[in-house]
Formats: structure tokens, C-alpha cells, sequence
């Protein structure tokens, strides 16, 4: 069951970044270790902006700096680990 829940944040994650983002590539071709920025899907530091407030309304997480984000924006993994962890907190 666990990992059908997690296979299920893993899409809806990609879902996010292709609707929130207006990617032109289909969520089941982003692998789930590709960056978002720095030549991977090619997101600019608007997207970031975008993808952070995307999160917090979807999943209800936070990004409170920089710092953080530099962390958590890696890839579609790190994003989900992230949500993940701050769900688990927050019971």
C-alpha cells in the first residue's frame, strides 16, 4: 500500500510540473532523477517561483528560503522526499 501511495505522489508531482509549468513533455516521460533546472527539464528562476507556490497549494508545503529550495528543487525525487518528510511532521 505504501508504495502505491508513493508511486501516486511521484505522478502527482509530475503532473504539477507539466500543468503548473506549461512543459511541453507528457509527466510520464520526466524520470524521477532528472533536474529541474541546470539542462534537465530547463526551468528558470520564474518556474521556481511558480513551482514553490505550486507546491504549497497542492501539497500543502512550504519552502521558507533559499537555502532550502536550492535542496528540495533538485529533481522530482528530491521534491518528493521533501513532501514526504513535511507530511510525516505534520502528521
Amino acid at each position: 500500500m505504501e508504495k502505491d501511495v508513493e508511486k501516486e505522489l511521484y505522478n502527482q508531482v509530475k503532473m504539477m510540473l507539466v500543468k503548473d509549468l506549461r512543459l511541453k513533455i507528457a509527466p510520464e516521460d520526466i524520470k524521477n532523477t532528472d533536474l529541474i533546472f541546470d539542462g534537465g527539464l530547463g526551468l528558470d528562476s520564474i518556474d521556481a517561483l511558480e513551482l514553490v507556490v505550486a507546491m504549497e497549494k497542492r501539497f500543502k508545503v512550504r519552502i521558507p528560503d533559499a537555502t532550502v529550495g536550492a535542496k528540495v528543487l533538485v529533481s522530482v525525487d528530491s521534491i518528493v522526499r521533501f513532501i514526504k518528510e513535511k507530511q510525516q511532521k505534520n502528521g
